[in-house]
């Protein structure tokens, strides 16, 4: 599956521009981190556009309807087996590939750093520093649905101090700031 057509596939299951945006997110941590270990930039970006697209119409079903649907089109098993590890409480799919571990990792995370860009007066992300996200991070009713446990799991399956991990989302998303939203106010 090509890129366009993950996109497509996600905008026809995906209603809210706020998933499409987190999707859309997590596809641009991923395609630097491709950039910077030499992968396949096009195929990480495809599961980082897929990892949620099931969420919204089948969210007690989710990641499990989604992964079947993919297999259904044939997908590549490595994107579905992807998709299978961002969420392995559910699947059982423990994340270690390269691709998984970058995915488990950027998913909370990209998620808050958005939401500390949001209540910037701003609403830039690049205004964002590392030493806000941080500050947030230990603000338990601050994007209250994001697990704490797994953005610090997500580094650690990095190898890279979290200071890192939050530094290298925060310049992706900077990267694709207009299509994401978190240009800020203009």
């Amino acid at each position: 599956m090509i890129l366009a057509e993950a996109i497509e596939l996600m905008e026809f299951h995906t209603p809210s521009e706020s998933l499409r945006r987190h999707m859309r997110g997590v596809a641009a941590c991923l395609a630097s981190y491709a950039e910077k270990f030499g992968e396949d930039k096009e195929l990480w970006q495809v599961v980082g556009v897929l990892h949620d697209f099931d969420y919204e119409l089948h969210p007690d079903e989710h990641p499990l309807w989604g992964m079947a649907h993919l297999e259904s089109l044939g997908v590549d098993p490595v994107v579905i087996r992807a998709v299978a590890s961002h969420y392995p409480e559910k699947t059982g799919v423990i994340p270690t590939s390269l691709l998984e571990r970058c995915l488990f990792a950027c998913d909370e995370l990209s998620g808050f750093v958005t939401a500390v860009t949001y209540v910037r007066p701003s609403r830039s992300i690049h205004e964002v520093e590392v030493k806000s996200v941080l500050k947030k991070l230990k603000t338990p009713a601050f994007a209250a649905g994001v697990n704490r446990d797994d953005v610090t799991r997500g580094s650690e399956l990095l190898g890279e101090p979290l200071e890192n991990h939050i530094e290298f989302v925060i310049q992706a998303l900077r990267g694709r700031a207009e299509e994401l939203g978190l240009a800020g106010n203009q």
